[in-house]
């Protein structure tokens, strides 16, 4: 984590010593890998998803315009999963949470920034993946098999406000930063019958990422 924010505080200063340049919101395809940091706050949920780092692939299709317009997204992000058995927290499995979205926003381009207010929903595919851990938690607490654990597909919303700023022609910073909603039910079969719980998996994200123009 250390070096993470070492290298980050690294990225940033040759961002902020680079030449100005206008022509990174003019181009027509851009693509690099955005370094996500997502937060969130345990509730009075039973399931409760942790934060964390995330690395995956960014790009953007067409111009930047002004004005309104429509924006969309993908977002796809995973979490950890305690879930309380008998009065103690365990570790259920990982959740793999993978939105298409779209929706509306308004964009302000200034010179080399560009910022945007977006109000993003869509519908998430979601899964998850049982622990290794939480068969002989189920089997020591409860005195039950846990088979399998199953997590259904649902809404998501999300509000958010993007940044661009031009480094050069061919170089640009995009930060976004946003809240995602989403709400799926997470089933645990066993051999006493089924266990199915709401997760709260919002999740504040915070993306910084480094995108090269191609065209």
């Amino acid at each position: 984590m250390k070096t993470l924010g070492l290298t980050f505080a690294a990225f940033l200063g040759t961002c902020a010593l680079a030449p100005p340049a206008h022509a990174q919101v003019d181009s027509r395809f851009a693509a690099g890998l955005d370094v996500s940091i997502a937060t969130t706050s345990r509730t009075t949920s039973d399931d409760y998803a942790h934060g964390g780092v995330l690395v995956e692939p960014l790009w953007r299709f067409g111009t930047i315009d002004p004005g309104w317009g429509v924006h969309w997204g993908l977002n796809w992000y995973e979490v950890r999963v305690d879930r309380s058995i008998a009065g103690a927290a365990a570790d259920l499995g990982e959740v793999k949470i993978r939105p298409i979205m779209a929706g509306y926003g308004y964009t302000w381009v200034r010179g080399r920034e560009t910022v945007s207010a977006n109000m993003l929903g869509g519908f998430a595919f979601v899964s998850a993946d049982m622990s290794s851990s939480v068969a002989d938690v189920y089997r020591n607490r409860l005195g039950v098999q846990a088979t399998d654990v199953d997590a259904s597909n649902g809404w998501v919303l999300k509000p958010e406000i993007d940044f661009w700023h031009d480094i050069n022609r061919l170089f640009g910073l995009n930060v976004n930063i946003g809240y995602m909603l989403a709400r799926p039910d997470l089933t645990v079969t066993t051999s006493a019958g089924i266990d199915r719980r709401t997760l709260r998996a919002d999740q504040f994200l915070v993306k910084v990422c480094l995108v090269y123009s191609f065209f």
